[in-house]
């Protein structure tokens, strides 16, 4: 059955666009969106928030290259308003804003849409923030959610402190430098990867428990989660890095590709940590069995030495001549068996005590 997203695509009718009142429209509502852009000449970079449409058009009309930077998918006026000024199709557009969205490519006569996943550790949780990306004419549109932790601020310092030429080399060279930077945030998260699995390892084979176990599969499912991100978006550099287009430049498509390297590196990495995941499970069963082999070897040994003794005295009963010297004692004592019970009770407290400290009969946590 197709999803509802598809059942809706379906049942849209052609929309015809209406001229809207740019000049009077607000941009940001309180509370919902906002829009940053950067204006990029030759020579300087100018960021600002923009409030009216007016301010937008008269951008990109003076700049070379302007990246407006749109935070928070709530608006959905602001995004319609953009679509219109723009000329972005709808369907485009609602793939640019969908939270789920997979990363892919579309390239359309004037503009190329790309879909991208961001990773970042929230806790101990990872998360992969989509972000929507348009390359036009002289222009980058970017959509993200808004969230406490900005994704492009490395892109922004560069461009206030004049380390790339963007005005020159133009929108492309800007595009390729923000998929480099989603494809530079999957490198921490992977590092720290690593340090949870060593830490993992060290706790599997010394001290195994049912926590143990719970943190690797989290750890398996938490790579399963940067795969599903970044396989599709191998997919897209491969296709951004050949695509024939005007909008893209030899010397961003050479971007492109060396992104797709570093995405390859990345999936042999995360593949590497998802068999080392695997190993540790091996390794946490293998030195769980270890522990209760070492159990049972004590509790073999106990039961050994105390089986012929069980033997003999049930076999002769331990009822001897109470007038021999050398008969069992307390046979004849009045208060016999409670000594007797006594002494049974203390053993057994002696050998639950003694199991206990070995950690034999303690519940896993």
């Amino acid at each position: 059955m197709p999803s509802r997203k598809h059942q809706s695509r379906r049942g849209r009718r052609p929309s015809h666009r209406q001229s809207l009142p740019v000049d009077a429209a607000v941009l940001t509502a309180v509370g919902c969106s906002s829009m940053r852009m950067i204006a990029c000449n030759g020579e300087t970079c100018v960021e600002s928030t923009v409030a009216t449409f007016e301010e937008l058009t008269a951008a990109h009309k003076h700049w070379p290259v302007i990246w407006i930077d749109i935070e928070g998918l709530q608006n959905r006026a602001l995004i319609e308003m953009i679509g219109h000024a723009f000329d972005i199709s709808a369907l485009a557009l609602e793939d640019a804003v969908t939270p789920d969205e997979r990363p892919k490519v579309e390239v359309f006569g004037h503009q190329v849409l790309v879909a991208a996943r961001m990773a970042r550790f929230e806790g101990d949780a990872i998360l992969t923030d989509p972000v929507g990306i348009f390359l036009g004419d002289r222009y980058i549109l970017t959509f993200r959610e808004r969230l406490a932790h900005d994704g492009f601020g490395a892109v922004r310092d560069h461009l206030r402190n004049g380390r790339t030429q963007i005005g020159r080399t133009g929108a492309d060279a800007l595009c390729a430098l923000l998929l480099d930077t989603v494809i530079d945030s999957y490198f921490p998260v992977l590092e720290q990867f690593g340090d949870r699995l060593e830490t993992l390892e060290d706790e599997a084979i010394d001290h195994p428990t049912r926590d143990s176990l719970a943190r690797i599969h989290d750890v398996r499912t938490d790579l399963m989660t940067l795969r599903r991100a970044l396989w599709p978006t191998r997919d897209l550099l491969h296709v951004l890095g050949r695509e024939l287009t005007p909008l893209i430049s030899d010397q961003s498509r050479a971007h492109f590709r060396d992104c797709y390297d570093h995405t390859m590196e990345l999936l042999d990495l995360m593949e590497s940590y998802r068999e080392i995941g695997s190993d540790l499970r091996d390794i946490y069963l293998a030195s769980l069995n270890n522990r209760m082999n070492d159990v049972m070897k004590v509790l073999a040994v106990i039961a050994t030495i105390f089986m012929p003794l069980t033997f003999i005295t049930g076999y002769f009963g331990m009822n001897f001549d109470t007038e021999s010297p050398w008969n069992m004692p307390l046979l004849g004592y009045r208060y016999g068996a409670v000594v007797a019970t006594v002494l049974m009770i203390a053993t057994t407290l002696g050998m639950v005590i003694f199991f206990w400290r070995r950690g034999w009969l303690k519940r896993w946590q």
